[in-house]
């Protein structure tokens, strides 16, 4: 923390190609030697319902294409959905793995390819399946004036951190609607031992490729 407290809070204003503008704050909410981001479209205003995606980062998705979960398609469903409402925030944060770290996912991974699912394969190599806290993302937003949140979420640990801080948060679900096999296997422990929100159909889907949602019209 000695190190990031000279960065914390700094901003920039970055052109996407595929976004467009963003303004990006460096901030913290884990215990990443780097920090984490605060990405914001347009302007959130304090006085409105703030759009807010809580993504945590995933290496073997958003780099290297991984068919093994669905990461990369949120990141790019919650960046559409953002850009079509022209407001809003994405929290990005540096816990790869739910906070297991890139090396235990690494040995994760390699039970997850032999068929055990998500959960089983963090408990197998003793790390917690879940290990991130969300509470401090709902103090520094309630610091910057927020009171009402639209959550683009399946997670209710999520949500609670976030009501933990005394927000009003109202949930929007990020999924893909046709989700491979794999995927599927994903959502399935996700639901039933996470406690997720994912609708019964879409874990029984019976599609290949992945697909984007249809989003709600702002």
């Amino acid at each position: 923390m000695d190190f990031l407290s000279g960065f914390i809070g700094s901003r920039t204003k970055l052109m996407s190609r595929t976004w467009g503008s963003l303004t990006i704050e460096a901030a913290t909410f884990s215990a990443a030697a780097d920090g984490d981001l605060v990405i914001e479209v347009g302007m959130p205003s304090p006085t409105s319902e703030l759009l807010l995606r809580i993504h945590s980062e995933c290496v073997f998705a958003e780099v290297f294409d991984s068919d093994l979960c669905d990461c990369a398609d949120q990141l790019e469903h919650a960046m559409k959905r953002l850009t079509i409402a022209g407001n809003g925030m994405l929290i990005y944060l540096r816990l790869d793995g739910r906070g297991a770290g890139l090396a235990a996912k690494v040995k994760a991974t390699a039970l997850e390819i032999e068929g055990v699912d998500t959960f089983l394969s963090r408990e197998k190599i003793g790390v917690p399946p879940e290990g991130r806290d969300f509470r401090s993302i709902g103090t520094y937003l309630r610091e910057r004036g927020f009171a009402r949140i639209r959550l683009l979420t399946n997670n209710p640990l999520k949500v609670r951190g976030l009501q933990s801080a005394g927000l009003e948060v109202e949930t929007e679900p990020l999924l893909v609607t046709e989700p491979s096999a794999k995927v599927r296997q994903l959502y399935r422990a996700k639901a039933e031992k996470f406690g997720h929100t994912i609708p019964r159909h879409i874990i029984n889907a019976t599609s290949g490729d992945l697909s984007a949602p249809s989003l709600p019209e702002s």
